[in-house]
Parts: C-alpha cells; structure tokens; sequence
C-alpha cells in the first residue's frame, strides 16, 4: 500500500482554510444496490384521457418502490391511475391520484411502494389519464450513458410507449432497491515525532463520525448539516493533538447516508436528487512536531473501506445495526470518486449533540408491541438500550411514535414515504454483556417507544431517550401568571428544538424538510429564545444555493427538485428571515452579503403579479390549515397578494438600509400598487370588509387581518375592516380564531394595535378548539400541527409564531431599531395577566423587564444595557426613558 504521508520541514499546519489535496473516496457497491433512475428531463408527454403513457425498465436489484415524474396542467386538477406491471404485462400494484382533498403534483410526488421487495426483473410503468390532461416528463431522446463508477444512480434504460405504441425517448422515473450497507473506512500511519499541533478537517457524506486511534474527535453527531451538496459542503475542523501519538495511529470514519445519500421511495425523493451518490468522504490531517517538522496525511485510494455495521440505512424508516456482519465484511481498497460538485466552506453554525438522556415515566408490557416505553415529552432523538445476550441472531426492534393507537400500541403511519416508519434494529452477536447500543446516523420525533426481541433470547436492561438538536444557546427567558399564553411560549421553543437538525423542519417525523413558511412565520419569536445568527444565516445560504436562475425559490430548502413553484406565502423566507435577522442584530452584512439573491427573488415574484393585474396568479400553500380547511377556501390570490406585498415592503426596508434609494422607491411603489389592487379586487362596499370571491365561502378572517397588518386598508375604511374582524371574531366564532397558518401570526398584532389587546389575550387563551389551550389540556409539551386532536404531526412549532407577540406584548419587551439600541418596555393592562419576566440577551448586553400590577399599582423592574435607550410606557402614565442601569419603577 502506497505511503500517503507527506513532511514539509520547517512550515506550519494550516488551522483555518487548509489547502485541500485530499481526495473524495467511497466504496463502490453493486448496481442492484443503488438506485435506478431518469431525472431532469427535457420535454413533457401528455396524455388525454383515455390514454397512457409507459416506461419499461429492468431493475438488477430488489424493487421497494417506483416514483413517477407526473405533471399536472396549471389550474386543472387531473385524476390519473399509477400501474406497474410484470414482464407479461400482469398488474402488480396500482393506486390513483388526483382525488384527495390535497392531489399535489411535484417531482417524483407519486410512488407505488412494496413489501416484500419486488424480485429483479423486467417491468413497465403506466401512467393513464382517468379525467384532465396528464402529463410525464422525460426525455425526446435516451440520454448517453455514462462510464459506471460505482457510486452514482445507475441509469435507467428502457422503452417508452403511449398507448401501447412504441414512442421514442425515455420518461422519468425512480426505482429504489434494498441499499448496501453503511461503509467505513480506515488507514493506519506511523509518526516518527510525537506531534505538538494537530488539525483533522474533515467530511462524511450523508454523515460521517471519524475516530483517531479509536477516540471520537468530537461528540458531534449527524454531521455535516444538509446542504444543496452539489453547491456547498460544510466541513469541520478537529483538534486531535491529544488523540495522536508517537508510533503507529490510525484514523477510522464511519459514514451515513442522511440526506446526501438518502434512501427509500418518498413523496419528496430525495433518493432522487441531482447530487445523490453512494456515501463518500474527505479527510485531510495536518501537524507540526516540536522539531519543526510537518506532515499531512489525505484521504485517497491508499485508504481502506468495508461494509460497516449499519446494514440497512433508510431516511423515514431507521437503521439495522449488525455487529455481525460488520466483523465479517472484508477490508478493500477505497474508490478515488468525483467530489459532489458543491464548494467546501467551513461550518459555523452550531453542531448537533446528544443531551442529557430521559428516563421513562411509565413502561407497559403490550401483547403485540413488546414493551412500552412512555418519556412523559415529545422529543426529536433516538433511544439508548443496555442489553445482554449470549445468542446470536436475536433482533431488537424499537419502533418510536408521539402517539399510542386505541390498543396502546405505539403508532406511528406515515403515507408519504415508503415502508416502516420510525424503527431501528438490532442483531445480537451473542457477546452483549451490559452492551450499550444507540442507532448511529438516525433521530426519530416521538414521546413513545416499543421495544421487542424476535427470535433467539436477549434481554433489554433499560431503555433510555436520548434528545438531538442543534446546540443553539439560550438567549432568553418568558414568563406570566397566565398559564397557556406561558405555555405557547415554552412550547414553542421545545418544539422548535425538536425540528432543529442544521436547518429548520416542520416536523421530525414524517418530513424532516425545510418548509420555509413555518420558519419564516415563527423566526421573530424563535430568535427572542435562542442565538439563531449563524444557523439561520446558513439557512439563507442554502436558500440562495436552491435559487433558480430567475430567481424562484422552491418551497423546501435544501430541496432534492421538489417544490420549485414559485409562493411567496412560503418562500418570501430568502427575504423575511434575513430581515429578521438584521432586526435582532443590527448587522448590515446580513442584508448585504446576499442582497442580489433578495433583489433577483422580489424582483421575480413581482414582475408575477404586475403581470397579472397585481393579485398572485399561480398556486399557492396559501393560508395552511386553517379550521376544517387545508388550502384556503377562498383561494391562493388574496394570502398571495397580500404576502407579495409584505415582501415589497420589507424589500424597500432593506434598500433604506443599504442606501439604495433607487430601488426603495420602487418598491414602495409596488408596495402601494399591490394594495390597491387587492382592495379593488376584495373590498365590499356594503359590508365595508374584505370578501373572497369564491360562492359560498363566506367571512375569512385572513382576507381582512393581511391588509390591517400590511397597511393595505385605505384610511377611511379602516374602522371598519377591523369592525368586521372584531365582530366575526366575538359573535361568529365565540373568541375563536379561524384563519391559517399566515393569519395565525398577525391576528394578534393587528388586534393589539387598533385598541382590543383584550380579544387577542382571548383569541389565544380560549380552552376549546381551535386553540392552544387544547393541546395543553391534552398534557402536551409541544404545538401540534393542526387544532384537532387526531392532528398527525405533535411537533410541529408553525402555530407559535404568535409567541413574538406574547413577548412583545405581554412580557412587555420590544425592540424599536436593530439591535436593540433602542426599546420599549410596555406591560398590557388586562385583569388576566398581572405579572410577567422577561429576559433577552441582546448585542448589547441582558435586557430584562419584570413587571407586577396589583390593581393600579405598577411594580417594573427594568435592566437596560450600557449604550441603549428604553422607553417604559404604561398604561395612564407619561413615557419614562431610561439609559444604562438597572430600575425599579413604582
């Protein structure tokens, strides 16, 4: 084996950027073992109804799922039959699309799942339309394929067909197999010199947990966060002076397939994004020795791979570790492959770590599901089992869930992927003696856990649940005497930390995607908890690296190609959460460093809309689940419209702020365009409110809170589209609210700021549904994603983005310029709430605000940083400014 070890006397190692030689590696699997795919084509076939489109395809592998590249017609709601057949043409699974309440149509969207595995074979795929035009992308003709390295999609071949009919080119489609197992790599060296400095920069793909001489070089774990791979890969650098030595060493990686090398048939097929590959690594060591000398040391085909012990590695299912088969697996040569494509950045955000394990409150023995596991919270993680066997071939299963079905079994179903969901393996070696086991490149959301022993005997000693997240720091603190409006608030930060993985998700266990509404609905009250600087700023990065060329940003970020049509209810993100950013800490670089992305998305997204007489014209996410709705009855225009607007305004903020006056203007002119458009296209004269034009749909509290909070109502109308709202919220709904996601976050803002802060405290304290406080009678620690209690998801933190409102207006603290070089401290008077703390760590410095009423009398305990101004206003009494220093108001 060649020697990969180079000494540069009398230099000293890189410690920040190195200079990287080191070569992408992998080991190289079957084809039968990788996915079978045509992605990206170039033309789309359409089919009326009555007729079909077809692709053949021999698979070398065991088939688990087929995904179809459908189109839809914009504006038309097509139904379609999926059909796979046998070499013979026999049927083997069908299913419909198409009419659901929600039919969406994206890329790769549909699937047909199997269990057991088809066998290797031929088959065809049909996509027939029953009613509407439907469409099947592909190519006009077979692309070229390219030479076979190993790791990369093996490319689909076949014959495409219509009605039965040869048809020239290829349609697109995914077929995924039953993976190979996780690989792991190692290379031994020797040292001469006991190194005095040493630094590993280094990265696994999907996930990579390196070791130097059998120590972890950081407790880190689910390392690197997702990014678009083929844009940006985010490394880390290591310190391991300690862990080398004098002699013989050796530097081993264990990798995981995560996002980059995700496996199992889904709706959002991110087995079948661009940079998907076999899971490969970079490695590149650097030292220095107290005689001067130098040496570095890369990965390259020097380095040796294996089959690890993670045997099965499946993104919405689990992983199967088998010790076993591990110590079988003979060591090879590793593969020199072409990188993922993306540019290698330093990390700066805050890795994922494993916290403090919790131990059941309750353990039940099931008669069908082993036995149940109760933690008393809804967390994102995976358990951590103490076991013993002397058989070998016995299996651990843990299955995770949030909830239990009527039996008490732990439930956990989820329709959009392929397979079991949430479940982990174990296969005994027949050594376990208080073994420990925890699955590696995995975390699962859940409150419960079944554990169960199939086949030959082992006992499990405990079961603990281990949280993962992001260690973002804490920054601040919120509390009141009312208990739900404290419980929102608290809730909100629990289930934000359960969805935090190196990007923002919308829920740990059926999607684990970016959704960029959620998090730009809740960023303003997420950042008053945590330092969210540099992991939100990555976010905005990978917004930028998922940003077509005309600027459109998808509707997931990072995205495998799913959701690229345009919304700017979701993806106004790429501009909002920057603003907010530059609003918590005052940092013009964080508008500027991408402000041609922010221009090239607004800019887009309105000449949209102008084109369209200014009201959105495209499909819209819209108002999200508002009660008893998922889409918007009165449709995607007046939320889309609305939100175009809000992002015109935030874009001229923006502008003001970085001194380009030219482009403010405009976009205050477009700002005010896009409000007259949507009151001339809503407004009702006769009602003096907002109204859908949708038959039958009746009030939408949406439609008349958007233009309230976006300055959108003409002057003389004002009083009353707020009549209209207060008197639907009071006579219609008894206190309740009945909006979406969107409305959610600015219904109390709008009601606070006209004068009735007492129906907002009622909007988010009423203790029936829909509301907050249902959740927590429930015994929930986490927001939920819908009102009713069969919601699917339990950690789902959208629906508290009222809890900036909480902070601001309850606690009392609020942020009046970036930074918070100024702020207000403004306590509400209302019977319900006559104490609330607040704290905020700001670049300043600790803010906090206290404060207590006993009838008339105030009590406000005030903390203002050294080179801030606070301004306290209460209720019947004159503003107070106070600078620098620590007060108590009486």
């Amino acid at each position: 084996m060649k020697e990969a070890v180079t000494h540069a006397p009398h230099s000293n190692p890189h410690h920040k950027a190195p200079h990287w030689t080191a070569q992408w590696i992998a080991r190289p699997v079957p084809s039968g073992q990788r996915v079978l795919r045509a992605v990206d084509g170039d033309h789309i076939a359409w089919a009326e109804p009555g007729h079909t489109l077809s692709q053949s395809f021999t698979a070398p592998g065991p088939v688990t799922a087929v995904n179809v590249d459908a189109v839809r017609p914009d504006a038309e709601s097509p139904v379609a039959e999926i059909e796979l057949c046998d070499e013979v043409g026999e049927p083997i699974a069908s299913t419909t699309v198409g009419t659901d309440h929600i039919a969406v149509w994206d890329r790769f969207t549909n699937f047909l799942a199997f269990e057991p595995p088809l066998p290797p074979g031929t088959y065809t795929l049909h996509l027939r339309s029953v009613s509407g035009r439907i469409g099947w992308r592909g190519f006009a003709q077979v692309p070229a394929g390219a030479a076979d390295d190993g790791v990369s999609p093996t490319p689909l071949t076949g014959a495409a067909c219509r009605d039965g009919l040869p048809e020239g080119g290829l349609r697109c489609v995914g077929v995924e197999t039953v993976p190979a197992p996780d690989p792991v790599f190692r290379r031994r060296f020797t040292l001469d010199i006991e190194p005095s400095a040493a630094r590993l920069y280094a990265v696994g793909l999907g996930y990579g947990h390196f070791t130097v001489n059998g120590h972890p070089v950081t407790d880190a774990v689910l390392e690197p966060a997702p990014t678009a791979y083929d844009k940006t890969v985010l490394y880390r650098e290591y310190d391991v002076t300690a862990l080398l030595r004098k002699g013989r060493n050796e530097i081993q990686a264990a990798l995981g397939r995560g996002f980059f090398a995700a496996r199992g048939g889904s709706t959002w097929g991110w087995n079948l994004a661009p940079a998907h590959r076999e899971p490969m690594m970079l490695a590149q060591l650097e030292w220095s020795d107290s005689e001067g000398g130098t040496g570095r040391l890369v990965s390259d085909d020097s380095w040796e791979t294996a089959a690890g012990e993670v045997v099965s590695d499946v993104l919405y299912t689990g992983v199967t570790h088998d010790p076993a088969a591990a110590a079988r697996a003979p060591w090879t040569a590793a593969a020199v492959v072409t990188g993922p494509g993306g540019r290698l950045v330093p990390a700066e955000l805050p890795p994922i770590r494993r916290f403090a394990p919790l131990v059941p409150v309750s353990v039940t023995s099931h008669p069908t599901d082993g036995t149940v596991y109760d933690f008393g919270v809804t967390i994102a993680g995976r358990a951590a089992l103490t076991l013993t066997s002397d058989h070998a071939g016995a299996e651990i299963v843990v299955r995770y869930g949030e909830t239990l079905d009527a039996h008490g079994a732990v439930f956990c179903d989820n329709i959009l992927a392929a397979g079991e969901a949430q479940t982990d393996r174990y296969v005994t070696t027949g050594t376990e003696q208080q073994a420990l086991w925890e699955p590696e490149f995995t975390y699962k959301g859940f409150r419960y856990a079944s554990v169960r022993v199939v086949g030959a005997a082992a006992r499990v000693e405990s079961v603990a649940a281990v949280p993962l997240h992001t260690d973002v720091q804490r920054i601040g603190s919120f509390d009141c005497d009312e208990p739900t409006l404290a419980w929102i608030d608290a809730a909100t930060a629990r289930t934000f930390l359960n969805n935090l993985h190196g990007i923002p998700t919308d829920t740990p266990v059926y999607e684990k995607n970016g959704w960029t509404a959620d998090a730009h609905l809740a960023t303003e009250a997420l950042l008053h908890h945590f330092d969210l600087r540099t992991t939100f700023a990555k976010w905005v990065d990978d917004h930028v690296d998922a940003q077509d060329a005309d600027g459109t940003v998808p509707t997931i970020v990072p995205t495998p190609g799913w959701g690229r049509g345009l919304d700017p209810a979701w993806s106004a993100s790429i501009v909002l959460v920057p603003w907010n950013l530059y609003w918590e800490y005052g940092d013009r670089q964080l508008l500027s460093r991408q402000f041609p992305a922010l221009r090239a998305y607004a800019d887009h997204v309105l000449a949209i809309a102008e084109g369209a007489g200014r009201l959105w014209p495209l499909h819209s996410w819209t108002d999200w689940l508002a009660p008893g709705h998922a889409f918007a009855p009165e449709g995607a225009a007046p939320t889309g419209t609305m939100m175009v607007k809000l992002l015109a305004d935030r874009m001229a903020l923006i502008c003001a702020e970085l001194g380009e006056e030219e482009a403010r203007s405009r976009y205050e002119s477009a700002s005010r365009a896009l409000g007259s458009a949507y009151h001339a296209a809503y407004f009702d004269p006769a009602s003096g409110c907002y109204t859908a034009p949708v038959s039958g749909v009746g009030y939408r509290q949406t439609m008349n809170i958007l233009p309230l909070a976006f300055d959108a109502v003409p002057a003389e109308h004002v009083a009353t589209v707020f009549r209209s709202l207060t008197e639907d919220l009071e006579q219609r709904t008894d206190g309740h609210l009945d909006c979406g996601a969107i409305g959610v976050k600015y219904l109390p803002q709008v009601l606070g700021s006209h004068g009735r802060l007492d129906l907002a405290v009622t909007v988010l304290t009423r203790p029936t549904r829909p509301g907050w406080d249902v959740w927590r009678q429930a015994g929930s620690d986490t927001l939920w994603e819908a009102w009713g209690l069969d919601a699917r998801s339990r950690s789902h933190f959208f629906l508290g983005s009222v809890s900036a409102w909480i902070q601001q207006r309850v606690g009392g603290l609020s942020a009046t310029a970036p930074g918070w070089r100024t702020f207000d401290v403004s306590p509400p008077h209302d019977d319900r709430v006559t104490r609330a703390d607040t704290t905020h760590r700001t670049p300043y410095g600790e803010i906090r605000a206290a404060w207590q009423r006993a009838g008339e009398r105030w009590t406000v305990h005030v903390t203002v940083p050294e080179g801030t101004l606070a301004t306290v206003r209460l209720p019947g009494h004159e503003p107070v400014e106070l600078r620098g220093g620590t007060y108590e108001l009486t």
